[in-house]
């Protein structure tokens, strides 16, 4: 028999009820455990990721003055939680998409 643990919130097994669900699981009882201000300091790691891919796609030389910084914290983000790696790869797709579409200004 499962344990409470092992069973979502209804009477099946966690695993049948798909991968996504299980993920926002997983992250929900991820940001429950942490303090506000671990995740204050990872919304403002994000949008740190964010303003380097922004600046990255202005120039030449703004691409090469973010290159470091940006592969640093994509690195860090690697080889913290799978949802923080994406978290940091949602966000610089989407900032470099609105920046290109015109809609944020450095």
């Amino acid at each position: 028999m499962a344990t409470d643990r092992e069973r979502g919130s209804g009477d099946e097994p966690r695993g049948r009820r798909g991968d996504a669900v299980d993920s926002l699981f997983v992250l929900g009882e991820e940001l429950r455990r942490r303090n506000a201000s671990a995740v204050g300091v990872d919304v403002l790691y994000v949008f740190t990721t964010a303003f380097l891919a922004t600046l990255a796609v202005r120039g030449f030389w703004p691409a090469v003055i973010a290159a470091l910084p940006l592969a640093t914290f994509c690195y860090f983000a690697w080889h913290s939680t799978r949802a923080f790696f994406v978290a940091n790869v949602l966000a610089v797709a989407i900032s470099i998409a609105v920046t290109e579409a015109g809609y944020m200004p450095l």
